[in-house]
């Protein structure tokens, strides 16, 4: 994630949106990066998050500070050991935002999530990068392993034993720009001046009116896929 969008409030509220109507009481969420997620779900539910790295954790842990319903835990989705120990927590929700197409073993992962939600018939909300197409040096330099298109990412999860209930498109100018950046200028740089500048003017001004276009019309494709699917 570029410096520039990690700082995209709107473009945050908006995901976030997607995946709200959705949301249990008591969620894990798989990676929390810099927090930006993680900030918005704690007034709305008890969360516990997972990160492999310490360093990422301890600034997580800076960014939030104190809240009596945030769980910061050091740890890995496919560790088993870990996974078992979450079956007993009583998660009814797992949250993954940007986050699967790190993971090298995908499967694994997507196991894990439906073994500790099995439990409570939990739901899955995870957000992942659209379109192996647009692989392209900028996803290489953010260290994704893939792209997903709506039918691998489905059967990703109902090879695991999900039911999908949703799985969407979102930000069809976000694609553009991808390919754009990554596929014919190639840019290696996430934090470029010219990134930085194109992913604040997106956040202020086309964040609005494409959270209310594709709120009522989902775009054929997009640079994201949402994905909601019950365990």
């Amino acid at each position: 994630m570029t410096r520039a969008l990690a700082d995209a409030n709107n473009y945050h509220r908006w995901l976030f949106g997607e995946i709200e109507p959705f949301l249990g009481h008591k969620a894990l969420e798989v990676g929390g990066g810099s927090g930006n997620l993680t900030r918005l779900l704690l007034p709305q539910v008890d969360t516990t998050v997972i990160e492999p790295s310490q360093a990422a954790l301890d600034t997580l842990i800076n960014r939030i500070g104190k809240c009596a319903n945030f769980h910061p835990v050091l740890g890995n989705i496919c560790d088993q050991s870990m996974v078992s120990d979450f079956t007993k927590s009583g998660f009814d929700t797992v949250v993954s935002s940007n986050v699967i197409e790190h993971i090298e073993n995908d499967l694994l992962a997507v196991r894990g999530i439906h073994q500790i939600l099995k439990p409570n018939n939990g739901r899955a909300l995870i957000i992942v990068p659209a379109h192996q197409w647009l692989f392209g040096t900028l996803d290489t330099a953010a260290g994704h392993y893939r792209r997903y298109s709506k039918s691998t990412l489905s059967k990703l999860f109902v090879d695991t034993g999900f039911k999908i209930e949703h799985c969407y498109h979102l930000n069809i100018v976000g694609a553009f720009a991808w390919y754009l950046n990554g596929s014919l200028i190639r840019t290696r740089d996430l934090n470029a001046n010219m990134i930085g500048k194109q992913a604040l003017l997106f956040d202020r001004f086309a964040v609005p009116v494409l959270k209310r276009l594709e709120g009522i019309y989902h775009p054929p494709f997009g640079q994201s896929l949402v994905l909601v699917a019950k365990a």
